[in-house]
């Protein structure tokens, strides 16, 4: 007899009323960022204000059933960050609302009590067994509402910023009551349980493996090619099917991604549904573009473009019109962005300007965008609010009669100065731009006069030591407390182009410039200003940090 698979679609509230999870040992920590976080709730808020009365998918969840176990308890194979999510989700709606049955709903779907009289014992709808403090956080939380942030723990510190981001999301959202029922009816995860580990495993393969199933591209290529087909004429199907192929041939993995470039310069919003639902029901139904040659004639266009501004080979000129110097500065800018930028949601409005405009201001056009969009990152916008500002360039691209109409609107690349000098002028090492901004700077120093061309390795490394030795230079020329102060400062911070090696990075200032430092100096010059001291104190480390900071924000 073989073992049992089950599989089913189960709401969200039923989902943590008969399900108890595990999560295991070999499971990883807590992971999922602010960014992740709020794509999540603002896709269930959308959903909620705009289709409450139909059902929103959220995800798969693979399952191995806990034989042994007297309770319906599962351990968690995928989607266990969402899960956790949820619960946190749960904990911190119910310290929102007044509605004393919400509450108490909710507290159901997050632990059940101890019941001497009834024999119930106490038991937690999610447990972590994973080393470290995230199972007894966890459960302090929900029980308490008690957030420790003294731990070192991954899941723990990632689990606060969850909550300080589901927080902030609801602190002034009204109908909470109404969003919850929406949330605990409407909201809807696929599950996959067996008793048998290595078919779990097997499950979780199959599931998460891209090859197996259609993908959206080719459900849209056969509905187009298929449109074509109806004309009769049997040849051009043939020629616009080969049309289809050489571009997803050519850009891979990256094809579905170039599509959603084609559905954001159409629709300029945010995605919210799949590709597919979103090129048959948004574009398609509202006639913003016919199926079949038009479809593929539009795909083909946007490809060359991509090709030659974004694509290009080292030998190739994107400004056509424009001196070797401003492709290569074009070129060097372009290849930073695309090296340390987190998404490519500024790829459609430079494609859309291209189309629409060529490539007569397509340098300051760039300029503007990459300013726009690393601002927004370094100011810790959500995703959501970056796309937005990028949908609105596409708009105003729309809307103008001239690509100086564009350049010249001061709204759509508003930035806020003062608050990026700010952030700026903060400790950044290990923050999540500290890479792009050293880039940057590298980028704005250097002779862009050359195609550079993308590092092979990029490392970020302190000139101060974090943890200097005792019987070093360093400790003569700074204290404890200024150690502390100044070296996660970005003027104490360069690139190098190999990994780091902490035998060198302690050195002397003298030695570490000739030993660590030197060899990256064509890579990446500014290290030169460090070359040229004999030696490196907080004024040097100050003064580095203003000059960088004021490179970086001149508009």
């Amino acid at each position: 007899m073989g073992r049992k698979i089950e599989s089913d679609k189960i709401i969200l509230g039923k989902l943590f009323e008969d399900f108890w999870f595990l999560i295991p040992e070999y499971q990883r920590p807590y992971v999922w960022t602010r960014d992740n976080i709020n794509d999540l709730l603002e896709d269930l808020w959308f959903a909620y204000e705009n289709s409450s009365e139909d059902e929103y998918f959220v995800g798969s969840l693979v399952l191995k059933k806990v034989t042994q176990s007297t309770f319906d308890e599962y351990e968690v194979l995928d989607g266990q960050q969402r899960l956790t999510t949820f619960a946190l989700l749960f904990a911190i709606l119910r310290s929102f609302t007044r509605d004393e049955l919400l509450k108490d709903t909710l507290n159901k779907k997050l632990f059940q009590k101890e019941n001497p009289y009834d024999n119930i014992p106490e038991r937690h709808r999610i447990v972590y067994r994973i080393r470290g403090n995230s199972d007894g956080f966890l459960k302090d939380f929900i029980q308490s509402g008690n957030k420790r942030l003294d731990s070192k723990d991954t899941s723990v510190k990632n689990m606060i910023k969850a909550i300080s981001t589901i927080e902030e999301f609801f602190k002034n959202k009204n109908n909470i009551e109404e969003f919850a029922k929406f949330l605990l009816n409407k909201v809807v995860f696929i599950y996959v349980a067996t008793e048998d580990r290595e078919d779990a495993f097997r499950l979780f393969t199959i599931l998460n493996n891209r090859g197996i199933p259609l993908t959206n591209a080719d459900i849209l290529k056969a509905i187009n090619i298929g449109e074509i087909e109806k004309s009769g004429n049997k040849k051009l199907a043939e020629e616009y099917a080969k049309k289809w192929e050489d571009i997803q041939n050519e850009l891979g993995e990256d094809f579905d991604r170039f599509l959603g470039f084609i559905r954001t310069i159409l629709l300029k919003e945010k995605a919210r549904k799949s590709l597919l639902e979103e090129f048959e029901e948004k574009i398609y139904k509202t006639s913003k573009l016919a199926k079949g040659k038009e479809t593929i004639d539009l795909l083909n266009k946007y490809y060359e473009i991509h090709t030659k501004i974004i694509d290009f080979s080292p030998s190739d000129k994107p400004l056509s019109s424009h001196s070797d110097e401003k492709n290569n500065e074009y070129k060097n800018l372009i290849t930073i962005m695309k090296t340390a930028l987190p998404s490519t949601d500024w790829i459609p409005p430079l494609l859309h300007f291209y189309r629409k405009f060529g490539d007569e201001y397509l340098l300051e056009f760039l300029k503007k965008l990459e300013f726009k969009f690393s601002s927004d990152w370094i100011l810790y916008y959500t995703p959501t609010q970056r796309i937005e500002n990028m949908n609105r360039i596409l708009k105003k691209i729309d809307n103008a009669n001239s690509s100086e109409e564009v350049l010249n609107d001061a709204n759509i690349f508003e930035v806020s100065i003062d608050d990026l000098r700010s952030t700026l002028s903060g400790d950044i090492y290990g923050k999540r731009f500290a890479k792009y901004v050293l880039l940057k700077y590298e980028y704005l120093i250097q002779d862009n006069s050359r195609y550079e061309g993308p590092p092979n390795f990029i490392s970020v490394e302190h000139v101060l030591p974090q943890n200097p030795p005792k019987d070093s230079k360093w400790r003569e020329w700074f204290t404890d407390e200024e150690i502390e102060q100044y070296k996660h400062k970005m003027g104490n911070l360069v690139l190098l182009n190999r990994r780091k090696n902490s035998s060198l990075s302690n050195l002397d200032f003298d030695k570490k410039k000739e030993r660590y430092f030197k060899g990256s100096i064509s890579t990446f010059p500014s290290i030169n200003h460090i070359m040229q001291r004999t030696e490196w104190r907080k004024e040097d480390i100050e003064d580095r940090t203003n000059e960088m900071i004021k490179r970086l924000t001149f508009v």
